[in-house]
């Protein structure tokens, strides 16, 4: 009992903790990669919620009745919050393997702890404990399908932000100094409030000369970036010949990209794969969409993987030396810079979450849309388009 009674009161206080984070915006969770995104990933999706009410507060509930009957036992009411327990610790864990792809150690810590309270309900002597275990099981099986029920059926939290941000002027370059994201003749636009990039001159998908432009900052190694890129191209099938997406790789990782902080966990082969599609896109533009989507292939490839896979898709084979294109080190520099000057939210917070989309004017989506209907909603509002 003694065990029992010392399991319940630290699950206890791990939700509490956790509901305290969520309820006063202590932790900001959106979706995406980078920072803490594996419990960013777990705490921001649907499935952190019933109802929008955090499953933290469902399971401080469910310790606070076990503690309780720790002390007045029961055995149908152990049973029952037992199985609450060993239940959704199963599902949860289903949940991160297989829908999320992310884990989060606090989450896990969580389930350990109601994995551990279920064992010792259920190895407890049943003469102790008076009343119906099977009654209790039943209970808590049911209402474990009205939790997984509700997180499938139930309306989702919102999991990605949208600043507004407006960057200080450019100084006035001109020729070979200005900006690599302007640099050279053909159609630019203007986001951020005073940054343009050159459409025609960029990696992009779609028509340059279309009507609206998106501009992606996003890493190949990034699962969520992955999703935007599908998403994307089902806009483009929902309203063709509508949208042009410019493409900047900015990999989360250290080698080329300084300005991601030292608390965020680098993405393997991240550097070499945006080095791999620049080199491409300046050896074969019109190769460029089937190697930006074979790039994003899982598992993640290292780069002679990478490379075997884009030539059997180039109508141009790369240089030797495609690789080391200083335009390529400068563009990485540049997408680099930008990562650093755009990571806040509308909170002021540093977001160092990817991918994030420039949709118009000063405004940037940061993370992932909960679902491909929302981002569907904001861009079609954005670009004044009737849904279809």
């Amino acid at each position: 009992m003694l065990a029992l009674r010392l399991v319940s009161m630290v699950g206890l206080f791990l939700s509490a903790w956790l509901l305290f984070q969520k309820a006063t915006g202590s932790i900001t969770y959106l979706v995406g990669c980078g920072a803490a995104s594996g419990c960013a990933n777990v705490l921001g999706s649907r499935w952190s919620q019933w109802f929008l009410v955090p499953v933290s507060a469902l399971s401080l509930s469910l310790y606070a009745a076990l503690l309780v009957l720790t002390f007045k036992p029961h055995r149908s009411a152990l049973a029952a919050v037992a199985t609450c327990l060993l239940g959704a610790a199963a599902w949860f864990a289903i949940v991160q393997a297989f829908l999320l792809r992310s884990f989060c150690p606090w989450c896990l810590a969580a389930h350990l702890i109601g994995l551990t309270a279920a064992v010792l309900v259920w190895r407890a002597d049943k003469e102790v404990w008076p009343g119906s275990s099977k009654h209790g099981a039943l209970a808590g099986l049911a209402a474990l399908s009205v939790l997984i029920a509700g997180q499938v059926f139930g309306p989702a939290p919102a999991s990605h932000a949208v600043s507004e941000i407006t960057l200080a002027a450019s100084p006035p370059d001109t020729g070979a100094t200005k900006p690599v994201h302007s640099r050279g003749a053909g159609r630019k636009v203007t986001f951020l409030g005073n940054k343009e990039y050159n459409v025609a001159a960029l990696p992009h998908l779609g028509d340059p000369a279309a009507p609206h432009v998106v501009v992606k900052y996003y890493d190949y190694a990034c699962d969520v970036c992955r999703d935007l890129h599908e998403d994307l191209l089902a806009f483009e099938r929902k309203h063709p010949r509508t949208l042009c997406v410019v493409l900047l790789p900015c990999p989360i990782e250290r080698a080329c990209n300084p300005n991601v902080p030292a608390h965020v966990k680098d993405h393997a082969h991240a550097c070499d794969l945006a080095r791999l599609a620049l080199a491409c896109w300046r050896t074969d533009p019109e190769s460029f969409p089937a190697v930006h989507h074979a790039l994003f292939a899982r598992p993640v490839q290292d780069l002679p993987r990478a490379m075997t896979a884009v030539t059997t898709l180039m109508g141009k084979p790369l240089a030797p030396d495609a690789l080391q294109d200083p335009w390529i080190a400068e563009i990485l520099a540049a997408d680099a810079a930008d990562y650093q000057r755009v990571n806040v939210t509308n909170s002021g917070e540093l977001n160092y979450l990817m991918p994030k989309l420039l949709v118009g004017g000063t405004r940037m989506l940061h993370g992932k849309t909960r679902s491909r209907e929302i981002l569907f909603q904001a861009l079609e509002h954005e670009f004044k388009l009737a849904p279809q």
